[in-house]
């Protein structure tokens, strides 16, 4: 049986308060001892945010203790010490190359595909609602100002998708820019959220990463380079580079990023409701 959000949002909450044993969780979530054990291994390799610890291990006496985990999710190895180092000290799309990330991954578990493009084209190969689509519990948005939004395919609008999924559940975490340059697209985006509250958690972040991850099974990611950056004659057209993985390690990596951002970055009601002051 899959692992809902809001199975997720309870069990952070109840250990939150003082540690628990697996039985104390399981009479939670009303499951089994063996599929709360699992559950617990999920959430603690996706977000980081639960530690478990097993005393007397190997005899009859076993005790499997959760605890809420202060400190941040683990970021490990070198390359990746670095790569994450990189992500959370950049503020802006130009300043990280998700190639750098990406050149890590097994061959057989990504893909790239590009496109050329005028300067502020909607792109044509992106195809987020198939991606979207795909997802049964949860999509984290790395976002810049939110217009993805404004997007459409075949004529299907991308609003009226997330609102699909939402109808289903599926929740949505953002992270993005809360300033004056989203502000029409958060605007948009609550009339969602009012219909759907438990299906929308947006917090302010500036970060370089443009992309989404689908529950546990893709990551996909853009980059661009614009003529705009380089000297003339580096760059011939505008290309937009997407980067897509498969890779259950490095999507694990990925929500491991994305929850440290999410858990340091401000609400997005309160700081938008002080733009709502000016504008």
């Amino acid at each position: 049986m899959a692992l809902k959000e809001s199975d997720i949002k309870s069990i952070i909450k109840y250990v939150k308060k003082e540690p628990r044993t697996v039985q104390d969780i399981s009479r939670l979530i009303k499951k089994s001892w063996v599929t709360t054990d699992s559950y617990l291994k999920q959430i603690k390799e996706n977000t980081g945010l639960i530690d478990i610890k097993t005393f007397r291990k190997g005899t009859q006496a076993a005790l499997k203790i959760v605890s809420y985990n202060q400190a941040d999710a683990p970021i490990y190895d070198e390359v990746r010490d670095s790569l994450f180092n990189q992500i959370r000290n950049s503020k802006t799309k130009q300043d990280f190359d998700f190639m750098d990330l990406y050149q890590f991954v097994p061959d057989n578990k990504k893909r790239t595909f590009t496109e050329e493009y005028k300067e502020e084209e909607i792109s044509k190969k992106q195809q987020i609602i198939s991606l979207f689509r795909q997802a049964k519990n949860q999509v984290y948005c790395f976002s810049g100002n939110l217009s993805f939004i404004n997007m459409k395919e075949k004529n299907t609008k991308i609003f009226s998708v997330i609102e699909e999924l939402a109808k289903r559940k599926v929740v949505f975490k953002i992270l993005c820019r809360v300033n004056v340059a989203s502000l029409s697209n958060l605007n948009k985006l609550s009339k969602l959220i009012v219909k759907y509250p438990s299906s929308f958690e947006i917090r302010h972040c500036y970060q370089p990463l443009r992309g989404f991850i689908i529950d546990d099974k893709i990551a996909r990611f853009k980059r661009e380079e614009q003529l705009k950056t380089y000297k003339k004659g580096e760059l011939h057209k505008n290309i937009r580079i997407f980067y897509e993985i498969y890779d259950t390690d490095w999507i694990s990596w990925l929500q491991k990023v994305f929850w440290n951002l999410f858990r340091s970055s401000l609400e997005y009601n309160e700081r938008l409701k002080e733009l709502q002051k000016i504008f």
